[in-house]
């Protein structure tokens, strides 16, 4: 009866994990099937590029999201935003993740790699200037004075590497401009150096810090494969008509950003007509919102949002690793001795490598084996992100999980298993009657230990274009500044999912140990 209480358990587990992934899975299908241009940019570098507006977190705003919308329209499609990390998403591009990248892509880098990127570069959209900024009470006066210094700058960015060279200073990469702001106000660094929007907009909120003269001149581009090039003709006439009606203008006006560098491309007058009124919006909204607490209200049902997906990529993940790690300590423990070298093989290679690569890995790498595979295969190893997740999740501890499972397996006395067998049973039946039912309360503790920690480690999904909670805590932190309110929150919804199975893990090992010592 125990036995086959913990079987129904295992499968109703199994089948709710598969009924949550349906949806989502049938959603992506569908929007696949619709007339729309995908949009791939990283979130997570804040305004005033692409971010969730402060005071509605269910509405996308930025430069380059309203510059994308109008793209979209011009086109005829819906445009559709594909969130990526900053350092993959030309890998996504490549991939097929999205038609166009647009986020910052600094044509006068790309173009010495478009042709091994495999992408094409629209003509600029923007330009504008490095900009340098220290402490407003900082000696440093001037560009020169940089020299051996330590300045922060942001990933992935190659001109901003060879600028810093360039004054014979030190650069420290960040994954976002808060951060790098955060370590300057802490006096860790002397100087950040990033494009002018961003360094623009942090000035704005924070008066504590000043602007030095720019640095070198940058332009901004939009990429597409390179097997697109009909794509990039819609995008650059896109772009002339855009900049002819004076659409860009407008939305670079109203964002604070219109400059001498791009009046000077687009060949108009440099003084703005009319205010900045999304800037000065953005920079009210986020001190009301942060003084007032709402932005942690607003933001309740996205975190709900990205609570459910971490769910369900965590649950089917566990599943998977459940039932193959049990499988392998099975082979490893009772199987012929070829099969037990093969399985301990397989095992020391997945613990020996980081999830990390091995996500990338099979969401990146395998596709690449596409061309020389059948089609059926091909399909297979170009696995949509979902899929991709649970499948490097599981796998990975699956190998932690077998090895568990064997210590379990190894717990039982081998005198239990011969009572058995001197019984008249079968070696599998005494396996399957005696050994394994008296594992399960050996194993079950490490068992949850591992959920838990595997719930913490599926925040790396967000990698593979995946916005569960710790990347939508990313998001919300860089768009409003604030990393430990919103950390404190993120960590709560972590503790809230893990403190149920938590608890169910130890009502059903109290269970178990009574139920075996009224057998005994």
């Amino acid at each position: 009866m125990l036995k086959m209480n913990a079987f129904r358990l295992l499968a109703r587990v199994f089948y709710r994990s598969i009924f949550l992934c349906f949806p989502a899975l049938l959603l992506s299908a569908t929007a696949e099937a619709m007339e729309v241009l995908r949009w791939g940019a990283d979130g997570q570098g804040g305004a005033p590029h692409v971010f969730y507006d402060p005071k509605n977190p269910e509405r996308l705003t930025g430069f380059e999201y309203e510059v994308a919308k109008n793209i979209a329209d011009f086109t005829g499609k819906d445009l559709q935003y594909c969130p990526n990390d900053y350092e993959m998403l030309v890998s996504g591009l490549k991939r097929g993740e999205y038609d166009i990248l647009m986020n910052a892509i600094v044509r006068n880098v790309w173009q010495k790699h478009a042709k091994q990127a495999g992408i094409l570069l629209s003509d600029p959209y923007y330009v504008t200037h490095l900009q340098p900024v220290v402490l407003k009470n900082s000696d440093i006066k001037t560009v020169s004075q940089l020299k051996g210094k330590k300045i922060g700058i942001l990933k992935c960015s190659e001109h901003a590497e060879e600028a810093v060279r360039q004054l014979g200073a030190h650069f420290v990469i960040y994954d976002d401009e808060v951060k790098a702001y955060a370590d300057l106000n802490n006096k860790r660094l002397d100087c950040v150096m990033t494009d002018h929007p961003e360094t623009f907009y942090y000035a704005s909120v924070d008066d504590g810090i000043r602007m030095l003269e720019p640095v070198d001149r940058i332009e901004f581009s939009i990429a597409v494969r390179d097997n697109h090039p009909d794509l990039l003709r819609q995008v650059n006439n896109a772009l002339e008509h855009l900049k002819n009606n004076g659409t860009l203008r407008a939305i670079y006006e109203r964002w604070g950003l219109w400059n001498a560098e791009t009046a000077m491309y687009f060949k108009a007058s440099e003084i703005p007509q009319t205010p900045a009124t999304e800037l000065e919006r953005y920079i009210a909204d986020v001190q009301s919102e942060t003084e007032s607490g709402n932005c942690y209200l607003n933001s309740l049902s996205c975190f709900g949002k990205a609570a459910a997906v971490t769910l369900e990529i965590s649950i089917s993940a566990m599943v998977l690793a459940l039932v193959f790690g049990f499988v392998l300590a099975v082979f490893r423990t009772y199987g012929f001795r070829w099969l037990q070298c093969l399985t301990a093989t397989w095992i020391e290679i997945i613990r020996g490598t980081p999830l990390m690569v091995q996500l990338l890995f099979i969401f990146y790498g395998l596709p690449n084996l596409a061309p020389y595979l059948s089609e059926p295969l091909a399909s297979w190893v170009c696995m949509n992100p979902f899929v991709a997740g649970i499948l490097a999740l599981g796998l990975n501890y699956s190998a932690y999980e077998a090895e568990i499972y064997r210590s379990g397996f190894q717990s039982v006395p081998v005198g239990q298993t011969e009572a058995a067998r001197a019984l008249g049973m079968t070696h599998a039946q005494a396996l399957w009657h005696v050994v394994f039912p008296q594992a399960v309360r050996t194993v079950l503790p490490p068992l949850t230990n591992d959920f838990i920690m595997l719930l913490q480690d599926s925040s790396l999904v967000s990698l593979i274009t995946i916005v569960e909670l710790s990347r939508t805590y990313q998001l919300f932190a860089a768009a409003n500044f604030n990393y430990f309110g919103f950390g404190i929150l993120v960590s709560l919804f972590y503790l809230l999912m893990g403190l149920p199975f938590t608890r169910l893990a130890r009502r059903f090992e109290k269970a178990l140990s009574a139920k075996m010592q009224r057998h005994a």
